[in-house]
């Protein structure tokens, strides 16, 4: 029972650390998956220039607050973005938290029956996480606008065209693309995982 515990926590934690570098990662390259829209007056190449503008704020610790240089932007977008970045900081924090963890955890060396256990477990969390993800993607529109009702308490992620053009470049497909990244991202960091306690469950690198 304490090895099965253990083992739960432990892949967890994989699953934390896997989760929140993917989402580091996926806002990242988010911008080669920009929708292209247009404003009037307003190159791409400018419209790109305040996205990446938005990446940097959205990540930093530091930024005050968010101001684009070519697009418009209202109060409540702003408001929005702020909460964005702060869950996105956490995420930050956690990623570090986590993989510090992780990496203490797989020097470790364990015994065969938690090795087992690990892969085990990894193999059942991969299943599940393909099987949620699949079942969202059936009805990704509706999954995405409950996901914002449930994290956001204001209706401030509502944005109009009109006062806010940078919606028009993010469109349901675009966020359901960038769910596909992290959804990929993640099952492989928790595969090399699974691969490496597998390694070492097969070159005998275990107690007994």
């Amino acid at each position: 029972m304490k090895i099965e515990i253990k083992s739960i926590l432990e892949v967890l934690v994989y699953f934390v650390a896997a989760a929140s570098i993917a989402v580091i990662i996926t806002t990242n390259v988010s911008i080669i998956f920009l929708h292209p829209f247009a404003v009037d007056g307003i190159s791409w190449g400018e419209i790109m220039s305040d996205y990446r503008r938005l990446l940097i704020y959205l990540q930093s610790p530091i930024a005050n607050q968010l101001t684009f240089r070519y697009l418009p932007i209202s109060s409540n977008a702003s408001e929005h973005f702020s909460m964005v970045r702060c869950f996105l900081i956490i995420n930050e924090g956690v990623c570090l938290t986590s993989w510090g963890i992780v990496i203490s955890k797989i020097k470790h060396e364990k015994k065969r029956s938690q090795l087992i256990m690990l892969v085990s477990l990894i193999d059942y969390l991969c299943l599940g996480l393909l099987i949620i993800s699949g079942l969202t993607a059936i009805d990704f529109e509706r999954t995405f606008i409950l996901f914002h009702y449930l994290l956001f308490s204001d209706n401030k992620w509502i944005f109009n065209p009109q006062t806010d053009p940078i919606i028009m470049g993010m469109p349901p497909t675009f966020f359901l693309k960038l769910f596909g990244i992290w959804l990929i991202i993640t099952i492989a960091i928790l595969g090399y995982l699974r691969f490496y306690n597998r390694q070492k469950l097969f070159s005998g690198k275990f107690r007994s």
